[in-house]
This record gives C-alpha cells, sequence and structure tokens, in this order.
C-alpha cells in the first residue's frame, strides 16, 4: 500500500473514532428529552441515510441464488430480529445511562464488551487463553477502581454505572450477530434492518416508560421529535457522523487494516468522549480514582483484544 494511501486510511481511522467518540457528549447536550426517546431518534434518521446504501447493495446481491437462499432462512431472520433487539438494548440504556452517571464512567463500563465476551466463555467452559483470563482480571479491577470515584467525581452514580454495563452486555448480541451474517451478508444489507428494528423497539419502549406521543405539538416528547429545528441538527449530526462516519469508516479500514488496530483504536473511545464532553461544557475533569481504575480498566481490555487477535478472535463487528 503506498504511503498516501495508508496516511488517508489513518484518517479514516482517527476521524470515525473521534466521530463515534463524540456521541456521549451530544446525547448530553439534549437532555431536555427524554433518553430512550432520543435514542430512537438517532436510530430513525441513521437508517433513513442508509437506505439507499441497503436498496443498492441488496440490489447487487440478488442475482446470486445463494445469497437469496441464505437470506430466506428462518434463522437469518432470528438473527437479525436478536441484532436489532440487542443494538436497542445497548442504546437505549447507555443514553439512560448518561442522564444519570457523568460521562467518563458511562463511556468506560459501556464499553467492557470484551470483558463480557471472556467472562461468559469462562461461565460457559470454553477454552479461553491465559492472557484473555489475565486481561478480563486486570479489568475487573481497573472497574472495581473507577467505582470509587462515584464519592468525588460529579454526577457519577452506582444506579447509572450499571445500566452502561447492561448496555455492555446488550451489545454482545449484536456483535455475535454481526459476526455470523457478516462472512456474507453486505454491510448496509445487515445493519440498515439491525438500526430500524433498533429504532422501532425504542420507540415502542418509550411510548411505554416515557408516555412519548405520536403527535408533533411538543417535539420534547414526540417520537417524530428530531424534525423540529431545535433538534434536528443534534440529531443529523448523530446520524452522519457517529452512524455513518464512524461505523461505515470502522468498516472500510478494516478491509485493509488487521483487526487488532481497530480494536485497540476503540480503547481510546472512554478518553476521547471525556475530552469532548469537557470541550463542550457535558462533564468535569474525572476524579483521580477514576483516572487510575479507568487506565487500568483499558490496559486489561487491552490485553484482551491483542491477545484475540493472535488467537484468530476477533471482538469488535
Amino acid at each position: 500500500m503506498e504511503g498516501r494511501n495508508r496516511f488517508l486510511l489513518w484518517l479514516i481511522l482517527l476521524a470515525a473514532i473521534i466521530s463515534i467518540s463524540s456521541a456521549g457528549a451530544v446525547f448530553q447536550l439534549m437532555n431536555e428529552v427524554d433518553p430512550l426517546l432520543r435514542s430512537s431518534w438517532r436510530f430513525q434518521l441513521t437508517a433513513l441515510f442508509m437506505f439507499p446504501f441497503f436498496i443498492y447493495q441488496t440490489k447487487q446481491s440478488v442475482d446470486n441464488s445463494e445469497f437469496v437462499q441464505q437470506l430466506k432462512e428462518k434463522d437469518t431472520i432470528y438473527i437479525i430480529i436478536g441484532s436489532g433487539l440487542s443494538l436497542g438494548l445497548h442504546m437505549g440504556a447507555w443514553v439512560w445511562s448518561l442522564d444519570n452517571t457523568s460521562l467518563t464512567h458511562s463511556l468506560l463500563f459501556v464499553t467492557i464488551h470484551p470483558l463480557i465476551i471472556v467472562t461468559g466463555a469462562l461461565f460457559l467452559r470454553y477454552f479461553v487463553p491465559k492472557k484473555q483470563i489475565m486481561g478480563a482480571i486486570v479489568g475487573f479491577v481497573g472497574g472495581s477502581i473507577a467505582l470509587l470515584g462515584i464519592s468525588s467525581d460529579n454526577n457519577a452514580t452506582i444506579i447509572g454505572d450499571l445500566a452502561a454495563v447492561f448496555g455492555a452486555f446488550a451489545v454482545v448480541g449484536y456483535f455475535l450477530a454481526g459476526r455470523k451474517l457478516r462472512q456474507w451478508m453486505p454491510l448496509f444489507t445487515y445493519i440498515f434492518p439491525v438500526t430500524l428494528i433498533a429504532a422501532i423497539q425504542l420507540a415502542l419502549i418509550s411510548i411505554i416508560l416515557e408516555d412519548s406521543t405520536l403527535s408533533l405539538v411538543n417535539s420534547n416528547n414526540s417520537i417524530f421529535g428530531w424534525f423540529s429545528i431545535t433538534w434536528l441538527p443534534y440529531v443529523l449530526y448523530l446520524a452522519l457522523f457517529p452512524g455513518i462516519v464512524g461505523h461505515a469508516g470502522i468498516s472500510m479500514v478494516l478491509r485493509w487494516f488487521p483487526p487488532i488496530v481497530v480494536s485497540v483504536a476503540y480503547l481510546f473511545e472512554p478518553l476521547i468522549g471525556s475530552i469532548i464532553g469537557w470541550l463542550l461544557g457535558t462533564t468535569d475533569i474525572p476524579s483521580t480514582w477514576t483516572w487510575i481504575g479507568g487506565t487500568i480498566l483499558i490496559i486489561g481490555m487491552g490485553i484482551i483484544v491483542t491477545n484475540a487477535s493472535e488467537e484468530g478472535e476477533i471482538l469488535e463487528e
């Protein structure tokens, strides 16, 4: 690969990680809107932007009889539905956590899915390399230390941290589904229906739990309130940058970079997101306990993802 092209790929990866990391702070700027409703808005517009790409990629594949046959299988449909529900639960829990704990704590705990995957494998008695077990232990120690920051970090709470952890659990199903289906299914053929399912799920739950309505009279409480001039710029940013630039950019560079490069880049999300939040005024500088614990937690996850690459396992979709 030419040096110029490689430099461009690094810029794309950097833009993707910064875009993804910025979502938390932008969601916090919208705190007048209930969290599940905000989450649905983001997925509604993201799905709308993805639709043309979905049509294009699907049309390119329908001439392949094997693709059509796999697409019609019940297992494929169930996995897509399950992936969408997992993604919706992940986003809803995470955005709720942003309202109930500090931005840094939320970002730290919602990104611990490598820890969860390793721990789940141990409980299911699968073989887990010793380095990954060591990484999990280091990660749990770091997470425990970070929890000590609750007493000194402004806005940090145990219930908010637990919501972020639940979000990390939920996204594992999305990753596992993606790992299975993306072996043969084009990116937007997979991710459009998944995103749409997540948007619908969150809208329905918001109607039940947050008393959201279909009426556009009060945009702060409307399922389609993102149409309003007040919220459209925020949701447009979330859909275009974290939603499209972030995830499409990651998928693009994975064609040329080893998965380990992307997995390690993801580990910087809590740091970059916290800096963006500080610049936008949505979060304060974290306490010493959070700095120490968060650093150890990230080191633990780094041990896991680097060893996962050596063992041929990919922890990111």
